[in-house]
C-alpha cells in the first residue's frame, strides 16, 4: 500500500502522521520563491482545517506534472509523494528535514543542471 505504481491512500497515510501547520509549510516552501513559482504550483488542498495532516498541490514542472502530497511523519520529518493527476504514485521521498524539502522537491519537479552557473 502507498508504494510506487499504486493509488495513493491518503487516509492510511494520515492515520500515522502528525498535525501539519499549513501556513508554516507554505512559508517554508516560499523561502526560495523562485523555485516555488517555477513549479507552476496551484490548486492547494488540505484535508481538514482543524486537524490538518495533509497538504496537496498541483504542479506543472519540467520533470513532473501532477500532484505533490506533503505529510509530517511521526519523526517530525516530511514525507512527500509525487503522483499523477489521477493519484498513481510515481515517487516517494521520506524523512526530509526542513532545510532539504524545497531543494529535494525542486530536483524532482523542475531542476535543470544546465541552468546553474
Amino acid at each position: 500500500m502507498n508504494e510506487v505504481g499504486s493509488k495513493i491512500n491518503v487516509t492510511a497515510i494520515t492515520n500515522s502522521c502528525r498535525q501539519l501547520n499549513v501556513s508554516e509549510l507554505i512559508d517554508l516552501l516560499r523561502m526560495d520563491i523562485n523555485k516555488f513559482w517555477s513549479w507552476g504550483s496551484h490548486a492547494y488542498t488540505i484535508d481538514n482545517k482543524r486537524n490538518c495532516r495533509m497538504f496537496r498541490m498541483a504542479v506543472n514542472g519540467h520533470h513532473h506534472k501532477g500532484h505533490v502530497y506533503i505529510f509530517l511523519n511521526g519523526s517530525d520529518l516530511f514525507d512527500v509523494y509525487l503522483t499523477t493527476k489521477m493519484g498513481t504514485i510515481k515517487k516517494v521521498l521520506t524523512d526530509l528535514y526542513n532545510d532539504q524539502i524545497v531543494d529535494v522537491i525542486d530536483k524532482e519537479i523542475e531542476y535543470i543542471s544546465d541552468y546553474v552557473r
